[in-house]
């Protein structure tokens, strides 16, 4: 059975490359409400 690796990235891009919905699904899987002001950065690793 093929990967669809293509869609699978767009997930992950779609949830972590964006500040406002990384927080949504921050505070969901941990039970807390973020404040809207609280500063968040998105690092990643180079290759």
């Amino acid at each position: 059975m093929a990967v669809n690796r293509s869609y699978k990235d767009s997930v992950f891009s779609l949830l972590f490359n964006n500040p406002e919905t990384l927080r949504e699904l921050y505070g969901a899987l941990e039970g807390v409400t973020l404040p809207p002001d609280l500063p968040i950065t998105i690092r990643t690793r180079s290759s």
